[in-house]
């Protein structure tokens, strides 16, 4: 299984050589961010749908992500004002949502072959590997899921929507940022992920048979206590 870990690493070594992070997305957030900067788009918030609070969402569409982000580490550097995160690639709020979630249901479209990076001939980059106990996973998005990536990668990295970074105030976990590491040793496919929701991706994914709720309950994995996520 380590060689497959090794093949992994190579995968994210060569794609992240052939593939450089566009200029307009090299930017912090905050006052460099165009992608939240009214002055980018006139009519900011057109093409966008109010249904919660203003003061939490951008636009108050709870898909757009909320109006703060981190600003203290670790998460700081993951997603907010000292990562490289640009979320929504440069496009503005109403442009983004039209490109990336469909039409009829207003639901985010998510990329083919569960978002694994793509060979020349097009089939997925992934493979089977163990991870040994003691890795740290972490997740931005609720437990329900069954995708991870290593502890601490960029969300740029993980080409997730900015809707995965809400949370309600007072959450117990912050920007919907959790950690886990791994109790018992379990097979997961890994790979390469694919550029989408105008990030660069090419991070690494882990792909589980169960959901994150069940690797917890059966005790393969167990969360991580962070005492400093804001």
């Amino acid at each position: 299984m380590i060689s497959s870990l090794v093949l992994i690493s190579l995968l994210f070594v060569l794609f992240s050589a052939a593939a450089p992070v566009p200029t307009h997305q090299r930017h912090s957030l905050n006052r460099r961010d165009i992608d939240t900067d009214p002055s980018h788009c006139p009519n900011f918030c057109a093409g966008t749908k109010s249904t919660d609070n203003s003061t939490l969402y951008i636009c108050g569409d709870p898909r757009l992500g909320p109006v703060s982000l981190p600003t203290a580490l670790p998460l700081a550097s993951l997603a907010g004002s000292s990562s490289s995160y640009h979320r929504f690639g440069g496009l503005c709020p109403g442009d983004f949502l039209a490109r990336y979630t469909d039409p009829a249901t207003g639901f985010f479209v998510y990329p083919s072959l569960n978002g694994f990076q793509t060979s020349t001939t097009g089939m997925p980059i992934a493979a089977n590997m163990t991870l040994p106990r003691g890795t740290l996973l972490d997740r931005f998005g609720s437990e329900r899921g069954n995708f991870m990536s290593p502890a601490s990668a960029p969300y740029a990295q993980r080409s997730l929507p900015p809707t995965n970074l809400d949370a309600a105030p007072g959450a117990e976990f912050p920007w919907n940022y959790h950690v886990y590491e791994v109790q018992v040793p379990f097979v997961v496919l890994a790979g390469p992920i694919a550029p989408w929701f105008g990030q660069v991706g090419l991070g690494v994914q882990f792909q589980m048979e169960k959901s994150v709720q069940r690797l917890v309950e059966g005790g393969w994995i167990g969360r991580v206590n962070l005492t400093a996520v804001s």
